[in-house]
């Protein structure tokens, strides 16, 4: 069961997802890495579907870094952690949309 680290199908881009926690390595994997820009808003959105292989209850944290096209982060609200309940053998979502049309490139982070 070993954790799925996933990038972005594009080689110039710079946009990921990471467990950044070793003691939950084996428990979580990463299934699925969806991007697509609004069509209303022009805002990108990011979802990130995932599976607890674990019959363990978990309470994960995730936070997300945007850049923009030159690579310069962009200051938001979702740098701060965010709680997610994971429940046994059971999969999660986690759904972001960006701060403002000028986010290109994400970086995920998820630890316990």
């Amino acid at each position: 069961m070993a954790i799925a680290l996933l990038f972005s199908a594009c080689a110039d881009k710079t946009s990921y997802v990471k467990v950044v926690d070793d003691s939950i390595s084996g428990d979580i994997s990463v299934e699925k890495i969806s991007e697509r820009v609004n069509s209303e808003s022009g805002l990108k959105e990011l979802q990130v579907m995932g599976e607890n292989e674990t019959d363990k209850y978990m309470q994960l944290r995730y936070r997300v870094v945007w850049f923009d096209k030159d690579g310069f982060e962009i200051k938001s609200i979702g740098e701060n952690w965010t709680e997610l309940p994971v429940y046994k053998n059971a999969n999660f979502t986690i759904h972001i949309v960006a701060p403002n049309k000028n986010a290109t490139d994400y970086r995920l982070f998820i630890n316990k």
